[in-house]
């Protein structure tokens, strides 16, 4: 079953997205609407409920934070109704034209990707709508292609997928542990303190768990590497450092969702160091 809820955050609207078929979804993900200007475009799964939340809103500008379905999977039904420019990096215009696939479980919760030619690259450092201006900032590591929003008058972080929890417990298989400590630093130095997470929306001290997140993924690439170098295999080492494989999870997703990923992440960025 569909579920949707709207959030709001001050002048910022949310819509959370899910889909559960044995009672609440276990994954949810939010599109944020402020100033005539949407960010994300939500799973293609919810297209209806998404449209209907936009209908009467004066939506002027799209900005795409990542080519994930979650993330991207109204575009072109947004193109169509709206008529309004959509926006994102140049990896994100690239890569939602259709060299993604997805797992199952993506396909189950979020739907089938969308491909689309209809996000155009967005070159400049800043996006600004009629009151508040937008830095954009490439925080790679989750995906290759994704942007945080940071309004510094504000002092408000659109974080993409970067935080979703502190203490994360599985990757997806193209997720490099370096970069996301690298982007979550970034993100760290700003001056903010409501962050917008599209996973796990947080209101208030946003930064003390950015921080947090840091502390656990440097640990746990140390722990990664200190095994490693012992010569350790990729479970071996998973195994050693107390973390514990979701069986069901890896399985029912090919392996693309699963512990073993955040091993072989260090293992992948050590050899491209």
């Amino acid at each position: 079953m569909r579920h949707t809820k709207r959030h709001q955050f001050g002048p910022i609207e949310s819509l959370q997205m899910g889909v559960g078929y044995f009672g609440p979804p276990p994954v949810s993900v939010h599109s944020f609407f402020i100033d005539g200007l949407l960010i994300d475009t939500g799973p293609p799964k919810l297209k209806q409920e998404f449209l209907q939340w936009l209908e009467l809103k004066p939506l002027k500008q799209v900005f795409i934070t990542h080519h994930h379905e979650d993330h991207s999977g109204n575009v072109n039904p947004i193109a169509t109704q709206f008529k309004v420019p959509i926006y994102g990096s140049l990896g994100c215009s690239e890569l939602v034209q259709g060299q993604v696939a997805t797992s199952l479980p993506q396909r189950i919760f979020w739907g089938a990707p969308v491909f689309t030619d209809r996000v155009v690259a967005y070159e400049q450092s800043r996006l600004s709508t009629p009151k508040y201006n937008f830095d954009l900032l490439p925080i790679p590591g989750h995906a290759e292609d994704q942007v945080a929003l940071f309004e510094p008058n504000q002092g408000w972080l659109f974080s993409a997928d970067a935080f979703v929890s502190p203490q994360i417990k599985y990757f997806m298989k193209k997720e490099s542990m370096a970069q996301q400590i690298q982007s979550l630093k970034k993100m760290a130095r700003l001056d903010f303190d409501l962050l917008l997470c599209c996973h796990t929306p947080v209101v208030k001290g946003g930064k003390a768990l950015l921080e947090q997140k840091i502390d656990y993924l440097e640990q746990y690439y140390a722990a990664v590497v200190y095994y490693l170098e012992k010569g350790q295999s990729p479970r071996q080492i998973l195994k050693s450092i107390g973390a514990k494989e979701r069986w069901f999870q890896y399985f029912f997703s090919g392996g693309n969702m699963c512990a073993l990923n955040m091993v072989k992440s260090v293992i992948r960025d050590e050899k491209n160091r």
